[in-house]
């Protein structure tokens, strides 16, 4: 737990990274937590997010940067990015955040298809496939423009 003002923000750190084999990215696990924390604001003005959502810091396999679980209200972040990188991820996650909280995005186990906006759709099985999923295509538009816009406000290069 991580405070910011009044509010208390859930973050958690793989064990992989406290005790295990990642342990030399403890560094840049505090630098994932103090981004959380600094944008912390800017997350709630441009997505509609619970606040029990929690920020875990664990390295993510198979090339994604992190990803939502829905169930936990989970976001796993992989800190050996960039800022930038980790910035648009978690932004990233929070469309799905916010996608799931509004009821947009759900996924449905016994048929194991996901439901965007009452309709099915099934993931896919390339890359492109999942990329050109509607609820990714507006997770990387929305977290692009935030990003742009945090460079601007923060005057970051």
């Amino acid at each position: 737990m991580i405070k910011h003002g009044d509010v208390r923000i859930k973050i958690s750190l793989a064990t992989s990274i406290k005790y295990g084999n990642y342990k030399h990215l403890q560094n840049d696990a505090k630098h994932v937590f103090n981004w959380i924390r600094h944008y912390w604001n800017d997350f709630k003005e441009w997505f509609d997010f619970d606040n029990d959502v929690e920020f875990h810091v664990r390295p993510v396999r198979g090339g994604a940067h992190g990803w939502y679980r829905s169930k936990q209200k989970r976001i796993e972040i992989d800190p050996r990015y960039g800022p930038k990188k980790i910035l648009d991820t978690i932004a990233h996650e929070l469309v799905h955040a916010e996608q799931y909280k509004q009821g947009r995005l759900a996924w449905d186990s016994k048929k194991l298809v996901s439901l965007w906006n009452g309709k099915f759709h099934k993931r896919g099985t390339t890359h492109q496939q999942y990329l050109d999923l509607p609820w990714e295509v507006e997770a990387r538009e929305r977290s692009a423009e935030f990003v742009k816009a945090m460079r601007k406000k923060y005057n970051l290069s």
